[in-house]
């Protein structure tokens, strides 16, 4: 008899606790919103350091690497001391 007191006791106990805390919405006066949210200010960080011009824009483009013609099949390699 007492396990099922304690249960029942238990139960309203969490029933009434979900009642307390769903009782009433909020009301529209008690929201408050925020209309500056800066949601399309641009993103930068506030000690940013101005961007500068590109010092390397005109410069000349870089020469091309020097390619090596592959040994023949046929040739022997080298033997390397071991």
């Amino acid at each position: 008899m007492i396990p099922t007191l304690i249960v029942l006791t238990l139960l309203a106990l969490g029933v009434g606790i979900v009642a307390f805390a769903t009782r009433r919405p909020a009301t529209r006066e008690n929201i408050v919103i925020d209309q500056d949210t800066a949601w399309n200010y641009p993103v930068t960080p506030a000690n940013a350091v101005p961007v500068e011009a590109d010092p390397f824009a005109n410069a000349p483009a870089p020469t091309p690497p020097v390619t090596v013609e592959p040994a023949p099949a046929d040739a022997i390699p080298a033997e390397r001391p071991s």
